[in-house]
């Protein structure tokens, strides 16, 4: 037990460092309210790193008194990590593993902190049976990739999830039924919000079949401001780098000499032109954006992104001008989740062609069709 009193000076900016939140890796815990009764009271413990006497934790005959009351010796922590360091586990838990848990806490609430009141995001989920695997979308999960640029706007994300859904991509009802629920929680919470000034920022998280992730980007469209975040699988993050390496996105184009035109989206994985003939027949033209080596995670960076942003909003335009406003454009789409997303923020609805969105499900046989978004 700690035999040193330490100053105020340094109790209070330890508070203050540490955000009132244990500092043992992993826990974060409020160390002002409890989580069952909402009761505010201080549940913090301040521990020494270096023991403040020599036989203590961690203790040196010469170190100990003189780290006895130096700030970057002390940690706050919860009673069970508390606990933990000084008695259940000394061996397991030597100086510069602390040194490095209060370092990165540390560093972690400064970011934090640091950030901007005008930098507050909404955190927007939304997930959607993707053939047998339901994906996991929380607050905890996701809101860590928001830093540093953003910080959360309140301690909960906007869900407009299907909860507790049995039917698969497979299933006819799945598209109608999934559709009908996204645009009602939308409406319910969202647009209302955004009406009212209340949400002036999104990180959009999203895990679903391609055509519903284009059709929640119609919902949101361009006109709110928002972050799309890319599920990533090396390394394991949903956060795009700044890296600036460019990824060439190629668009081929048909000889324009039929009523039907469709879109071939290569880019996670290559869609050979039968496949779309198969479903349209042959007198369709096809337009293809492509990139070298198709393959699903070759989107890592914001200008990845941002590219592909500029060369679909692009190809809108030259196919609307090919062949009208009023005529359908169908979509075959092989696409990380968020350029689906961002091709639906981009398209205008007022300006567009409508988009007639297909899926891919071996299921199914192939491509059928499983939204179609009309413009207004």
């Amino acid at each position: 037990m700690s035999v040193t009193s330490i100053t105020d000076k340094n109790k209070y900016l330890l508070w203050v460092k540490s955000g009132g939140r244990c500092q043992y890796r992993g826990c974060n815990k409020s160390l002002t309210q409890d989580i069952l009764t909402k009761r505010n009271f201080n549940q913090a413990y301040i521990a020494h790193i270096v023991a403040d006497v020599p036989r203590g934790p961690r203790g040196d005959t010469t170190r100990s008194p003189l780290l006895a009351d130096d700030i970057n010796n002390l940690m706050l922590l919860c009673d069970t990590h508390h606990r933990l360091i000084d008695k259940a586990d000394v061996a397991g838990h030597p100086e510069p593993l602390l040194l490095e848990m209060k370092k990165e806490h540390e560093k972690r609430i400064e970011t934090v902190t640091a950030i901007d009141q005008d930098r507050q995001s909404h955190i927007l989920t939304y997930k959607a049976n993707v053939g047998v695997f339901t994906p996991e979308l929380s607050y905890q999960t996701v809101s860590q990739y928001l830093q540093p640029d953003y910080f959360p706007a309140m301690a909960d994300t906007i869900d407009l999830s299907l909860s507790n859904s049995v039917q698969r991509d497979r299933d006819a009802a799945f598209w109608s039924t999934e559709v009908a629920n996204l645009e009602a929680q939308f409406n319910k919470k969202l647009l209302q919000n955004f009406a009212k000034g209340e949400i002036k920022h999104l990180s959009i998280f999203a895990f679903a079949p391609i055509p519903l992730l284009v059709k929640l980007g119609t919902l949101v469209n361009d006109i709110y401001k928002g972050q799309v975040y890319q599920k990533v699988r090396t390394p394991d993050t949903w956060k795009l780098d700044d890296d600036k390496t460019e990824v060439k996105y190629t668009v081929v184009e048909p000889a324009n000499n039929s009523k039907i035109v469709a879109l071939n989206i290569s880019l996670s994985g290559g869609i050979t032109d039968d496949r779309i003939t198969s479903v349209l027949g042959d007198e369709c033209d096809i337009y293809t954006i492509k990139i070298d080596t198709p393959f699903n995670d070759y989107l890592k960076s914001k200008r990845h992104l941002e590219d592909f942003s500029v060369i679909i909003r692009q190809l809108f335009n030259k196919i609307k001008t090919e062949y009208g406003a009023t005529t359908p454009l169908h979509i075959f789409p092989a696409m990380p989740i968020a350029t689906a997303v961002e091709l639906g923020r981009v398209w205008m609805p007022k300006a567009d062609m409508p988009l007639f969105l297909y899926d891919q499900n071996t299921a199914n046989g192939g491509f059928t069709k499983a939204i179609e978004i009309l413009n207004s």
